[in-house]
This record gives C-alpha cells, structure tokens and sequence, in this order.
C-alpha cells in the first residue's frame, strides 16, 4: 500500500505541481483580499467556506481526471459535490442542485467501484480509457439537448429559480460528461468542455466570481486531459 501511494506522489509532473500551487495561491488571495467579489451574499460563513472547498477540490479533481487516477471520484464527492449542493441552493439553482443530490454522488460511487476493474496493464495506477463512435456522438447531443429543453422549462416554473434553462443546460452536459466518465469514453472531455462555459456564465450572472477561478484551472486542465486521454486512447487502439 505505501509503495502504490510512494508511485502515485511522484508521478506527478512538474507541471502538475505547478498547475496545484497557482490554483491553491490564487483561491487563497482571492478569498483574503477580494472577499466581496465572492459572492452577492457573503452573511452566510457556511455557503462561503463551501464555496472556497469546491474551487479548492476542483481543479484537483480534474488534474486526477486527467491522470486516469480512480482517486479522483473520492475527491468529487467529499469536496466538491457536497459543498456545491450548499452553494446551489443558496443560489436558487434548483436543477443542479437536484442532480448533484440524486446523480453526481451515487454516480461517483459506481465510477469508482467500475474503474477498480479496468487498470492498465502496464501501469496499474492508470485505469484503461476508449472513444466513441460519430454516430454515438451524434445521439449524445441530441440527448442533452433534449433533456436541456424539457427540464428547462419545468424547473422555469418553481419559485424562486434562477437562470432556469442555462441550468439545466449545464446540468444535462455535466449529466453527459459523469456518464461518459463512468464509462471510461475520451468524449467526457468535450461535454465538461461545454459545461464549463455554461458554468462560467451562470456564475457571472450570479456575481459568484470566485468561482470563476476554478473554470479558468479547469479550462486549462481540460486541455491538459484531453490531450493525454487522446494520446492513450491512440497509442493503445488494438488492445
């Protein structure tokens, strides 16, 4: 067991590390000197101290996400699901707030369970990832899209809700990007490409800024593992 975490720490990169440490400074600054321009409503120490969690534990999530590390559905759940279902009903942003509760956490639970059971040959700390197919792509969006419009319009309807299609909107691809990654498809890359951008739109909207650091790590992140999930999925097609 201390010879796998041993292997774990020192496969990350220099960039890796680089890429934490800038995160971490810049959350930490921005919570020190910038602490309005958190949120509209700073009253609630609760909802804020989850809201500096959830940028904290984000981008190391994604990093471990990139990495092909199992780890990384831990790391979800604990920091980063639990603290945002605070923030998103603080917000008013029901449809998030819904499926963060009934999809994200017990999705988390089953992608770490299933990817137990597809470590890569050659190295065991990284588990074995695929792609899709064009037509496959093609009903995936078509699905989002869909569900987008339909709880869209429902969600519309309840009080107090906010932004009510862009919420769901960004929900159906986050929905798309943790189905996707359960199943171990390169394509989750693309679908939490767009959620992001529906993220960083809502939280604009909101005056929730703080939150805006951790889309732009993830963002850059999101290249990073596109990347590397790209090069694994090429270089090992016949197996």
């Amino acid at each position: 067991m201390s010879m796998n975490l041993k292997s774990f720490f020192r496969s990350f990169t220099p960039y890796q590390i680089g890429y934490l440490i800038v995160v971490v400074l810049l959350t930490l600054a921005f919570a020190i000197f910038f602490p309005e321009l958190m949120l509209e409503d700073t009253s609630n120490a609760f909802v804020v101290g989850c809201s500096v969690v959830a940028v904290l534990a984000n981008p190391i999530c994604e990093l471990l996400i990139s990495k092909q590390s199992k780890l990384n559905f831990l790391v979800d759940m604990l920091f980063i699901e639990i603290p945002e279902f605070v923030l998103c009903i603080a917000m008013g942003w029901y449809t998030i707030a819904i499926v963060t509760l009934c999809f994200w956490i017990p999705i988390d639970i089953i992608s770490f369970l299933r990817w137990n059971k597809h470590p890569d040959r050659q190295q065991e700390e990284l588990t074995v990832v695929k792609r899709l197919t064009w037509k496959q792509d093609v009903l995936a969006v078509a699905g989002i899209l869909l569900f987008g419009g339909v709880v869209g319009f429902f969600i519309s309807h309840l009080p107090g809700a906010e932004s009510s299609y862009l919420d769901a909107l960004s929900s159906a691809f986050g929905m798309a990007n943790g189905i996707l990654l359960l199943l171990r498809y390169n394509e989750q890359w693309f679908a939490w490409l767009l959620t992001l951008v529906l993220y960083a739109i809502l939280y604009t909207l909101s005056g929730a800024y703080i939150m805006l650091i951790t889309v732009a790590a993830m963002l850059v992140n999101t290249c990073y593992g596109m990347y590397r999930w790209y090069r694994y999925t090429r270089t090992h097609a016949a197996q």
